[in-house]
């Protein structure tokens, strides 16, 4: 079990995954501060105090963790930018052409940038880059997965390079845009790769300093950067001086110290102290919905009960999700709508309402399966056998999604099915994850692009002997299959968001999982703190314009 970003195929665990943008191309964010009301000026330390999820490894290539962009963008630029409005803009590649069959990439890369230990950003420097990710060495838990069809590349010259795929892969350009695929030292990537997850060298607006693991990060400003995203609201360096990033796994401590004035910002506000930070004059407020797949129970599909799609839909119809997602989140989280988050691009806005609460219908459905008598706790049963489905939860799991969980089963138990939660030691938990023993497992995953259906639903991506997949509910549907991979291969933005379309309404008809909630980002600071703001393309504080009033 782990909680990283990366590793969704873990039952019952906390999995957070990556990028940012509204249906309609904007970030979703609310501030209660004054941002940007008076002119920027240099100097000052931020401190950010950041949840328990710290990275094992500050590689952005070998990084899963959700916490990774945090701590890897300040070091590493990424090729292009993923806009507030979904759309994509210069970077570390001042422009691309894609070929009509969606199969050669070739990038223009903007000249005059250096990396932290002198390398210069070039050709060379890319196709270094595409290799770390790909190379078995590197261990990508991440990118090297996200970035599967490169080929190869060749080197046209100094400042141009022609990437390869071996299919055509419409969410490539986006997900270059993520911290999980920055750039990082060429020099540092040949000469001594080994150093690039404890220290890593990259082109950003900060340098890495030190990791005090289990404590903290600190950074300082590059003061030879001149190369920020078109996004931005300045060129030139950073205004901080430095950045110290603390972590601080404890809700109420992480709360408290912004309090406290011990640090200037915190991410994962606490939903049960959103309202008091919305309330207090001293505090400001940010917060985004992440992009990807929502938080979910996933139900099994390759084995009984949940084979059954009508027993499927019943769980489905029997739980209240509003009720519990309000409850749980002291009102603070959207109630999925469907398999990807209203901050998707590629989001089926049509589909809203699809999913209700009816317990009466949740026992047509069962009556329908043949599920039709009951035992003396109110179980259904067939042929002797009562409708029972395991739960694996690891040791680690969230209470709050702890709290779903029960809730969900009570639920479930006044339809007549019996979810049994069991903790075993998370080895179990991963043992019995890949070997497909489990009828409900539950994470999310954050990413810029509605192919996080793909990620999650073709049956390519089901786990086998020889590889581990991320098709958690083991889905097999020809119709979901054939969506999905066109959607992927296509060329055409207005065909490939119909596709997407009718691959979201072909799993509300399937129901795969049981999608709980959008997840937030929610991050509170103190109101001298000013232009703090969202990388795009992953909703995670991003503090190239950030600077201190005071």
């Amino acid at each position: 079990m782990t909680t990283t970003r990366m590793a969704a195929a873990v039952l019952g665990a906390a999995l957070l995954l990556a990028g940012c943008g509204t249906s309609d191309g904007t970030t979703t964010t609310t501030t209660t501060a004054a941002a940007g009301e008076s002119t920027p000026r240099a100097g000052g330390t931020l401190i950010l105090g950041e949840n328990g999820q710290e990275p094992t490894c500050l590689d952005p290539h070998g990084n899963a963790s959700s916490d990774g962009p945090v701590t890897t963008v300040p070091v590493a630029d990424s090729l292009v930018w993923f806009g507030a409005d979904g759309k994509l803009q210069p970077w570390l590649a001042e422009r691309w052409k894609v070929s009509d069959d969606g199969l050669t990439y070739t990038f223009t890369l903007r000249e005059g940038v250096k990396f932290h230990d002198g390398a210069r950003w070039d050709a060379e420097a890319l196709k270094t880059n595409f290799e770390h990710m790909k190379d078995p060495a590197t261990k990508s838990p991440l990118a090297a997965a996200y970035i599967a069809p490169y080929e190869d590349s060749k080197v046209i010259d100094e400042h141009t390079l022609e990437v390869h795929l071996s299919s055509a892969y419409s969410p490539f350009l986006d997900i270059l845009a993520q911290g999980y695929l920055g750039m990082i030292s060429p020099k540092q990537i040949k000469e001594a790769p080994q150093t690039v997850c404890e220290h890593p060298i990259g082109s950003g607006p900060f340098v890495f300093d030190k990791w005090t693991k289990g404590q903290s990060i600190t950074y300082h400003k590059n003061p030879d950067y001149n190369w920020g995203p078109k996004g931005a609201k300045h060129t030139g360096p950073a205004y901080l001086d430095g950045l110290e990033i603390r972590f601080l796994g404890e809700d109420a401590t992480r709360y408290n110290a912004l309090v406290a004035g011990e640090v200037n910002a915190i991410d994962f506000t606490p939903p049960q102290n959103v309202e008091e930070v919305k309330a207090n004059p001293d505090l400001g407020f940010l917060t985004a919905v992440r992009p990807g797949h929502p938080m979910s129970f996933w139900l099994n599909t390759s084995r009984a009960p949940f084979d059954d799609v009508k027993v499927r839909q019943a769980l489905l119809a029997s739980v209240d999700r509003p009720t519990i997602i309000k409850g749980i989140s002291f009102g603070q989280y959207e109630v999925a709508q469907g398999f990807v988050t209203s901050s998707t691009p590629g989001y089926a806005a049509g589909l809203e309402g699809t999913i209700a609460y009816d317990p009466a219908k949740a026992g047509r459905l069962l009556d329908e399966a043949g599920w039709t008598a009951k035992d003396a706790d109110g179980i259904r049963t067939k042929d002797g056998r009562r409708l029972t489905a395991y739960f694996p939860i690891d040791p680690s799991f969230p209470a709050q999604r702890m709290q779903i969980a029960v809730q969900t089963q009570a639920a479930a138990k006044k339809a007549g099915i019996d979810i049994r939660i069991q903790t075993p030691s998370t080895q179990e938990v991963s043992d019995r994850s890949l070997a497909g023993d489990y009828d409900l497992a539950s994470g999310l995953w954050a990413t810029n692009t509605a192919d996080v259906l793909w990620i999650q639903y073709s049956s390519k991506n089901i786990t086998t002997d020889k590889r581990r997949g991320q098709n958690v509910a083991r889905l097999s549907d020809d119709k979901v299959d054939e969506l999905l991979q066109d959607a992927r291969e296509t060329t055409d933005a207005a065909e490939r968001a119909e596709l997407y379309n009718q691959a979201q309404a072909r799993l509300i008809e399937l129901v795969p999982a049981v999608p709980f909630y959008n997840d937030p980002r929610p991050v509170s600071f103190q109101k001298k703190v000013r232009d703090l703001a969202f990388t795009p393309a992953y909703p995670s504080p991003y503090f190239y314009d950030t600077w201190l009033d005071g």
